[in-house]
């Protein structure tokens, strides 16, 4: 599986790349929404893992235009952030993240 991961902190990436990968995933970085867009144009994922508290575009804003982008209807995007308030979790669930 192709799976973008964006994540602003390297060793959080780091962590989750070496058991994605150890699985066989191939697991793109994007350290920002500008970068997450670029990559999934280029990339076409399968899977999005978004952090939510990325600097400039939130993770929010990042999948709003992720699923506006031409071969991205259904892509699955999932909250993978260390913000566990119950609101974080509402706000995800509304704005149609596939988990959190």
């Amino acid at each position: 599986m192709r799976i973008l991961y964006v994540e602003d902190n390297t060793p959080n990436f780091q962590l989750v790349h070496r058991i994605l990968g150890h699985d066989g995933h191939e697991v793109i970085h994007a350290p920002d929404g500008k970068a997450a867009l670029e990559e999934a144009r280029r990339q076409r994922p399968d899977l999005v893992l978004m952090d939510l508290g990325l600097p400039g575009m939130d993770g929010y804003e990042t999948a709003r235009r992720l699923r506006e982008l031409p071969g991205t209807t259904g892509l699955p995007i999932a909250a993978l952030t260390a913000s566990v308030r119950d609101a974080d979790r509402a706000k995800a669930k509304e704005e149609g993240f596939a988990g959190f």
